[in-house]
């Protein structure tokens, strides 16, 4: 089944895709869920900050290397069952870890939880792409990704005050329980019968030998790592070296999630215009002016927090539309590009915080800021490049 394709002046008001949006909103809210909760979660489970931060690294690993996987065996199913199913997934995985007795079991319980994600963001991509015209595929891809930047506005910023005040365990029983009218949502709304084209080796075959999509996924690969050194410890960083207590930690979440939101809206509004090439770019020299201002910020809460907004300016929207990229460069091989893309985020959110427990074993937080600055810095340098390539072709 092909479903009906929706106009360029209604895409952002189309029933389905505020679902997929919301969809990311729990996704996104589940998958950075302990960024916001570290410092709580490590004092009552008796671990230390960087052992709490492999709840990041346990999820990334499991999602970099299984969303190829999952996106081969699932390729055949319905979007509508599958997207319905990893949410219940989610749902109970949240509950199961808010009744975790230890941080061994919370861990373990993780790891089978981030499979939901792995489903779902790479398969609400996928979908758009059924469901839009393809001259609005990016702004579509784009739209559906301001579910990540709300899940750091109403999600992970409420979950840090939650956590700090009520429990972690309160704040995953919360998500838990949002995934219900979410999932319904989603089972309502998305058209039955929709299905993606199988994958087949060849398709991989051919992803993995075009030289184009492979440097825009390295491009992936190196943003997401700079972002997840920094975002996995921001919460004990501005509590440690700004003094910042729970409420203007939460406020500074809630800034880099604002400002997530209208810069994918902004994106979103004009990629048809400047090219989603191009305008990547611009938003990664945001997050890298966002990190150097960051790590000049020398105890400055208030630097801190302009640092964090220009790296959230930049952050998802230059994630959704790097999804939108690798589908431009190959509708056909869409299916498993996005599933390598979703990778790639994922493998950055385990290279992350493993660089970031590193220099803070080192006892060198202050060094974060500037790792993030240099892997971004190489994104740039290999989307340019990215560019120049399609513009040969």
């Amino acid at each position: 089944m092909t479903a009906a394709k929706i106009t360029a002046t209604n895409t952002a008001a189309d029933v389905r895709l505020w679902s997929l949006l919301a969809g990311n909103f729990i996704i996104g809210t589940g998958i950075l869920l302990p960024t916001g909760m570290l410092g709580p979660m490590a004092a009552d489970l008796h671990v230390t900050i960087p052992q709490a931060g492999g709840l990041m690294l346990a999820g990334g690993i499991t999602i970099g290397l299984g969303a190829p996987v999952f996106a081969a065996l699932t390729s055949g199913i319905d979007r509508r069952l599958l997207l319905v199913a990893s949410l219940v997934l989610y749902l109970a995985g949240h509950v199961a870890s808010a009744l975790a007795p230890s941080f061994a079991v919370l861990l373990t319980v993780r790891v089978f939880t981030v499979v939901a994600a792995g489903i779902f963001t790479p398969q609400a991509a996928a979908s758009v792409g059924l469901l839009v015209s393809p001259e609005q595929r990016a702004a579509g891809v784009a739209f559906i990704f301001l579910g990540w930047s709300v899940s750091l506005v109403a999600g992970t910023a409420i979950a840090s005050l939650i956590a700090n005040y009520l429990g972690w365990r309160v704040a995953y029983l919360i998500l838990a329980a949002l995934c219900v009218p979410v999932l319904i949502w989603v089972a309502v709304s998305i058209p039955k019968g929709l299905k993606a084209v199988p994958l087949s080796l060849s398709s991989w075959g051919a992803v993995f030998t075009s030289p184009a999509l492979l440097l825009v996924l390295l491009v992936t690969a190196a943003s997401s790592s700079g972002q997840f050194t920094m975002l996995t410890y921001l919460q004990p960083m501005l509590r440690d070296q700004f003094a910042a207590g729970p409420g203007a930690i939460a406020l500074v979440l809630a800034v880099f999630g604002i400002v997530g939101i209208f810069g994918n809206a902004i994106a979103a509004r004009i990629v048809v215009a400047w090219g989603v090439g191009p305008l990547i770019s611009v938003l990664l020299v945001s997050m890298l002016a966002g990190f150097v201002i960051f790590g000049l910020a020398n105890g400055s809460l208030l630097i801190a927090a302009l640092g964090v907004a220009a790296w959230g300016l930049g952050t998802f929207s230059s994630n959704s539309l790097q999804q939108a990229r690798l589908i431009g460069l190959a509708p056909p091989l869409a299916a498993a590009s996005v599933a390598l893309n979703t990778s790639a985020i994922y493998l950055g959110q385990a290279v992350g915080p493993a660089i970031g427990g590193i220099l803070i074993g080192a006892s060198m937080p202050g060094a974060l800021a500037w790792a993030a600055a240099g892997l971004v810095a190489l994104a740039f340098a290999m989307s340019l490049m990215a560019e120049r390539m399609r513009e040969r072709v």
